[in-house]
């Protein structure tokens, strides 16, 4: 059976003036309207309605995201694939199966989904929220213009698959990182892959930092800071940048503080200082609306474009024998939480830094956060230099700069 599709629109702009309907003597419709909803199809393109109108109406209300929106839209008809090679819903039409499904079709599901297709608690968990908000709490629940779909839940007491397992959070070191840096002659490649690890951002989160956001922090970092013990001015090591988060509640965005080095913050300053950056930024009319960095093509980078970009230089260092594995964006935001943890001047004691590690990554509660106590012993070790001084995060940043900095000519076209 084929791979199942979905259409997402979040405010998109539709012709109506081309619909069908039109054909109808008694309608006329000539405007473009900007319409919200999703339409699930199956593998001959018929809509799924039961599907759809969960999607669309959790889209309108902001209970999903767009992008959750697309996982949904493929965990529900990944188990109606499963659900139609059935015999008891051979016959069913479209997405009706739903209306009559087991506890126990489901058990006998998710234990497939683990035993011959061997996918990961955390998938599999997944899979069954999915089931849970469709079947539970859209088709089982009474809404407001019509009763209920069913007259029994098989989710009456709660999610039926068994718990996640804990996995150890993996993680890009600072030595990974300088082997994947070394990969790519571009030093706006470079400055990309070190700030992704230095501010611990999201991969869908670096297209929403703005040059205005680089500048608030430069000009905290320029502050001269008096401390209680001397009245010599310091400057200090970090500064506070502003990330657009992703992950607010009702689909809202969320802005939160992150920590990023004095270093990474002037290697920025000086990629916007080039020709090439200078060239991109000509079409934007004030700093906060032009991006911090571009593509090779000029284009915001995209979420897309940084996977793309580290999946490419992961290649190469893995062809030439310098890594094992691949390095993910989410595992440089993980090593981001790690460096955090190891630096002595974050925080006086583990918990204080794990704390800054929460607010900085955006997690809403300290549990998620926790993950990263679980972590091998050698991890635990303190990052010494050749003479086994303690080093800080800022510091080994620093160096990293040192070490991978390319200067930016008027000639570079990437």
């Amino acid at each position: 059976m084929k791979e199942l599709s979905s259409f997402v629109a979040a405010k998109e702009p539709v012709d109506l003036s081309k619909s069908l309907l039109n054909e109808d003597d008694d309608i006329w419709l000539s405007k473009t309207e900007l319409l919200t909803g999703v339409a699930a199809f199956d593998d001959e393109l018929r809509v799924l309605p039961l599907i759809s109108e969960f999607l669309s109406y959790s889209l309108r209300n902001n209970k999903i995201s767009p992008h959750t929106a697309k996982t949904y839209a493929k965990n529900l008809t990944y188990f109606l694939a499963y659900l139609r090679k059935r015999p008891e819903f051979s016959d069913s039409l479209l997405d009706e199966a739903y209306l009559t499904v087991s506890k126990f079709v489901i058990e006998e599901y998710l234990a497939e989904l683990k035993t011959i297709h061997n996918l990961a608690s955390a998938t599999i968990r997944n899979r069954d929220a999915t089931l849970q908000a469709f079947i539970h709490k859209f088709l089982y629940q009474t809404q407001e213009h019509r009763d209920s779909y069913i007259e029994k839940s098989p989710y009456e007491n709660g999610l039926i698959s068994g718990s996640v397992k804990q996995k150890l959070v993996g993680s890009c070191s600072i030595n990974e990182l300088t082997i994947l840096m070394m990969q790519t002659s571009s030093e706006r490649e470079r400055l990309i892959l070190q700030f992704i690890f230095d501010s611990g951002i999201r991969r869908s989160e670096l297209q929403n930092v703005t040059q205005q956001d680089i500048i608030d922090a430069t000009e905290f970092n320029s502050q001269k800071l008096i401390s209680r013990n001397s009245d010599t001015p310091t400057i200090s090591s970090y500064a506070p940048l502003s990330i657009d988060g992703v992950k607010g509640r009702h689909n809202n965005r969320k802005q939160r503080m992150t920590l990023v080095s004095r270093a990474v913050l002037d290697r920025t300053n000086k990629y916007h200082a080039s020709p090439l950056y200078k060239k991109y930024a000509r079409k934007y009319v004030s700093p906060d609306e032009l991006p911090a960095f571009f593509n090779s093509k000029g284009r915001p980078i995209t979420p897309k474009c940084l996977s793309k970009l580290l999946d490419r230089l992961s290649n190469r260092a893995i062809q030439s024998g310098a890594l094992h594995k691949p390095i993910s964006p989410h595992k440089l935001r993980h090593g981001y939480a790690y460096d955090l943890l190891q630096s002595p001047d974050i925080g006086q004691t583990y918990v204080d830094r794990l704390a800054v590690v929460q607010k900085s990554l955006g997690h809403a509660y300290l549990s998620s956060t926790e993950v990263y106590t679980k972590i091998p012993v050698e991890l635990y070790k303190k990052i010494s230099d050749s003479e086994g001084e303690v080093i800080t995060k800022a510091e080994r940043m620093e160096r990293l700069v040192k070490k991978t900095q390319l200067k930016i000519s008027i000639k570079d076209k990437k």
